[in-house]
């Protein structure tokens, strides 16, 4: 590899070639996908709170319950979580979402739920799933809905969410979102 010095406002600076794009034989390990959870949240209307930058739509919803079932657990989603979503021209939406987990132990254990992501497709499937009437009829098949998902808990029974990470597949059908998470190994 060859690098150049040169001199940028009197500091010395190093110009070095760009990185291999892609490397078949790096031999590292490629990451596997495992089905870990399925989670059921039901979401209150949506409020609209007005337009952001470059033609943005801001939103608030947020959550009345639901239901979430691991293979590390199972229980409900508490009240008050929500989704912040603000909604491209083309109805692209990006969430950002908080839910707080309840386990069905004896003595539960809270754990929290952060997940950022998109909701993407032809703007006239969005359009579809904006609809109250229309949105129980759209195939997610047609659309993209891909989450990244952290969790943190101080519950040592369930310390192990602190440390995994997870990406969801999901769906809006009527006044809920489902999705499935896979657990990145």
């Amino acid at each position: 590899m060859v690098s150049k010095a040169f001199i940028v406002g009197g500091l010395a600076a190093v110009a070095t070639p760009a990185l291999a794009v892609l490397d078949p034989t790096s031999g590292l390990p490629i990451p596997t996908l495992t089905k870990d959870f399925h989670l059921e949240c039901d979401l209150n209307p949506k409020l609209g709170l007005g337009s952001g930058p470059g033609d943005t739509l801001w939103n608030w919803i947020s959550f009345t319950g639901g239901v979430w079932n691991a293979t590390w657990g199972n229980g409900t989603i508490e009240l008050g979580g929500h989704d912040y979503q603000y909604v491209l021209p083309e109805l692209a939406a990006k969430l950002d979402t908080r839910y707080l987990l309840k386990t069905s132990d004896a003595t539960p254990a809270y754990i929290q739920i952060k997940t950022d992501g998109w909701r993407t497709g032809p703007p006239e499937v969005l359009r579809d799933l904006n609809d109250p009437v229309k949105a129980d009829s759209v195939d997610p098949s047609l659309y993209k809905f891909r989450l990244y998902i952290n969790m943190n808990t101080g519950d040592p029974r369930y310390n192990h969410v602190n440390t995994t990470m997870w990406v969801a597949s999901g769906m809006r059908k009527g006044a809920k979102v489902i999705y499935d998470a896979y657990q990145i190994g």
